[in-house]
């Protein structure tokens, strides 16, 4: 029996609120093709067919849908950031981290929204392999840049925290975020040198003070090819094999020795939305050779994924319904929770239509929110 009756009204107007300028038919798609995700979390599209109906129709239109050309892949990636930009909280930290996804020789650079413990990707661009090979810098600042004056235009740019791995680690993307007046904390390779007491060393030769676990450096010139001052800190702990990790983090703004740290550490919540939207969602199960249509999808995945937020911030505000909901999917914890928001609602929705009454388009989202 197909369980795809009928594509909610709620998740149409969501969607027709957040791709106002694209054709109503392909809108009309993208709500049945979020529905039909969600249902079976499966990027196969054999297993979204079915889900339909006709599961050869529903075959022919996802075809039609992935190879459209008429849809474009950065019209659609714009369209979503811009709409989560105007429900963004007017105070506090808007927390961005950017990093790669690779499927195959296909990559992606994504801009992923930190919400709570969670991350929701609102600006993304697909790249062929070959297209990479001593582009990726140039491809990475363009990515920053246009996300930066374009998505999150009507963001005040002193509120927009950028954070990155070692491989945006390079001294022109730091003069251009410096440009664009946002904050950024990126972590660096420790054989890169700094100037200390007048010499040029490298980093990880510099040593904590006693038991410190970490230590600000202050304003230090940084990379002795092309020297640039910035803020620096390390940060260490032990990993799982108890051994010492070392962070070292540069910034532009002096922060306290223990705040640079806990603050890149929000970073890796961009790799549990990765995580929610390989496994949870089932993106790595899409076998999508054009990285066109590829994009696609994932952009089926991202708005998904902000759709199963959206509903979950506005459950975690209702703490009575939360916990009564909740008693459903997850064991009886009471110290945390063994399942993320989005996996909570992705698995009540199966069960409780009733919960596509709480995804609003309008009203601010919660940054926060989390199990």
């Amino acid at each position: 029996m197909p369980i795809h009756n009928s594509t909610p009204p709620r998740l149409a107007t969501y969607v027709n609120a957040l791709l106002p300028k694209i054709h109503g038919h392909r809108r009309n798609a993208f709500a049945d093709l979020v529905f039909a995700l969600i249902l079976t979390r499966s990027c196969c599209q054999a297993k979204l067919a079915r889900t339909f109906d006709s599961e050869e129709a529903a075959l022919k239109r996802l075809s039609r849908f992935l190879h459209n050309d008429r849809i474009g892949v950065g019209e659609t990636s714009e369209a979503v950031g811009r709409f989560v930009a105007t429900r963004l909280p007017t105070t506090d930290w808007v927390r961005i981290a950017v990093d790669w996804t690779i499927e195959d020789d296909k990559h992606m650079l994504v801009a992923t929204l930190i919400v709570g413990s969670r991350g929701v990707p609102i600006f993304w661009k697909p790249y062929k392999a070959t297209q990479l090979k001593g582009n990726m810098r140039a491809y990475a600042e363009s990515f920053l840049a246009e996300l930066v004056r374009k998505v999150l235009k009507g963001v005040r740019r002193d509120r927009i925290l950028i954070t990155a791995d070692r491989g945006f680690a390079d001294v022109s993307l730091m003069a251009l975020l410096e440009r664009l007046g946002v904050v950024y904390i990126i972590r660096t390779k420790g054989n890169i040198k700094v100037r200390v007491q007048g010499q040029w060393r490298k980093l990880n030769t510099l040593r904590f003070r006693t038991n410190q676990r970490q230590r600000a450096l202050g304003v230090l010139e940084y990379c002795e090819c092309s020297p640039r001052r910035v803020f620096v800190s390390m940060s260490r702990k032990r990993t799982k094999k108890g051994r010492w990790g070392v962070w070292h983090l540069v910034s532009n703004r002096d922060w306290a020795a223990a705040s640079t740290p806990r603050e890149y550490a929000r970073r890796w919540n961009c790799e549990s939305g990765f995580r929610d939207a390989k496994s949870t969602l089932g993106f790595s199960q899409a076998r999508i050779e054009d990285v066109e249509a590829w994009a696609r999808m994932f952009a089926l995945v991202a708005i998904a994924l902000l759709v199963l937020v959206r509903i979950g911030g506005a459950l975690v505000a209702i703490p009575h319904d939360l916990a009564r909901l909740l008693r459903r999917v997850r064991s009886r914890r009471r110290a945390r929770s063994e399942v993320s928001i989005v996996r909570a609602v992705a698995d009540l929705l199966k069960s409780s239509c009733e919960l596509w009454e709480r995804l609003l388009h309008r009203g601010k989202l919660n940054l926060e929110t989390a199990l």
